[in-house]
């Protein structure tokens, strides 16, 4: 009777250490998402800046104002929206309609950017859905 105590406390015991390391595990693999989708984050950002400062502005086109990114390794989705670029100088934003004037010429060029990265449905993101938003004031 005693054995099978034993043995009845030894497996509780053992079940309850493999539901800590699972859990353990878990926490591990998505901090690994997360940190890897705000770095991604990140890198969509200066992206985007990258892209507004080569866009070829003229009277026909107007003004970018969305940039979408896809990883590389096809796991995050990046949509950046363009919500406002601020000029001082209006003839530098032709016909955009988010462009408003601003007083000083320090702040000629900002923009407001709306960044929103989300996994894709690739296996290797364990079926985590994940959805990281940031509004940021850059000068391209």
């Amino acid at each position: 009777m005693t054995a099978l105590l034993i043995l009845v406390l030894l497996s509780f015991l053992l079940m309850l250490i493999l539901k800590v390391s699972s859990i353990g595990v878990k926490h591990v693999g998505d901090t690994y998402i997360n940190s890897q989708a705000e770095l991604f984050l990140q890198s969509s950002i200066e992206n985007s800046i990258m892209a507004i400062e080569g866009y070829e502005r003229n009277s026909s086109s107007g003004c970018l104002k969305h940039i979408n990114f896809i990883s590389s390794d096809g796991r995050f989705e990046s949509n950046t929206t363009v919500l406002r670029y601020y000029c001082y100088d209006m003839n530098d934003c032709p016909n955009c309609d988010i462009a408003v004037k601003i007083d000083t010429d320090k702040s000629h060029g900002n923009v407001l950017l709306n960044t929103m990265v989300s996994t894709t449905s690739s296996p290797r993101n364990g079926n985590k859905k994940l959805r990281f938003s940031r509004v940021t004031l850059q000068k391209p």
